[in-house]
């Protein structure tokens, strides 16, 4: 799978969301598997379930990466995320102690949040036609201001001022990369290397869900995307997003 990233990356100086111009880029138009829409500044980045993204101009990578997926099944849509998050870790791992993908689709270095995936799939015909995926990575954003719980960035981190254009080439490329191997049918080391950075994976830790909370360990997720924690007796509990919460 051969994609000219280095010809296909569109910046914007400014706009309200990269997944949102992605967007109308598909329906205005034929977008290019592999096109990145890089925004310097979005002044409406989201996250999930309609969350806001920070995002102080120019110090951090947004931007939106265009794959169509038409050979997955449906019901493996989740292995996008995988791949994605393992592309992102492979290219932050040299740089940051600690770093774990956080289910379903969130980047951290300990216990503390350092980028986020929003993920967009248009189905037609039973098909995945397109899939926009929106990363928010804060690279050298040193203060916070929104609500957000609990934000870090490269930067706060290593000390150091990072140069945003060859991290985001190595990010797209390992990403491609991880998404050769969907293309080649071979789920099977995508999961396995997933599990393996999956943060609180086989550990024991509190959780809540239904207002009431317990005790689990992550044993995996499952081929839908369903976090799978088996609790202190021994019952395995799966969970669609938002329906379980990280204690901390």
């Amino acid at each position: 799978m051969d994609f000219k990233i280095e010809n296909n990356i569109v910046v914007l100086q400014e706009t309200d969301s990269t997944n949102n111009y992605a967007n109308r880029q598909l329906a205005e138009s034929e977008v290019q598997e592999g096109t990145v829409f890089l925004a310097y500044s979005q002044k409406n980045g989201r996250g999930q379930i309609n969350n806001q993204w920070e995002s102080e101009a120019g110090k951090n990578l947004t931007f939106s990466l265009v794959l169509k997926p038409g050979f997955l099944e449906i019901t493996d849509q989740f292995m996008i995320s995988k791949v994605v998050t393992l592309g992102i870790y492979s290219s932050l791992k040299n740089y940051v102690d600690n770093l774990k993908i956080k289910w379903p689709n969130d980047i951290y270095a300990g216990d503390r949040k350092l980028g986020g995936i929003l993920i967009e799939n248009s189905i037609m015909s039973g098909q995945i036609t397109s899939s926009v995926i929106g990363i928010g990575l804060n690279i050298n954003q040193e203060k916070f201001i929104s609500n957000a719980p609990n934000p870090i960035s490269l930067k706060q981190l290593t000390g150091s001022e990072f140069e945003l254009m060859p991290l985001l080439h190595g990010i797209i490329e390992n990403i491609i990369s991880f998404y050769a191997l969907l293309k080649n049918d071979n789920f099977a080391v995508v999961n396995k290397l997933f599990h393996e950075k999956l943060y609180r994976f086989g550990e024991e830790h509190r959780y809540k869900s239904e207002n009431a909370e317990f005790t689990g360990k992550i044993i995996g997720v499952n081929e839908i995307g369903q976090l799978l924690i088996k609790n202190e007796n021994g019952d395995l509990r799966q969970f669609h997003f938002k329906e379980v919460e990280f204690i901390l």
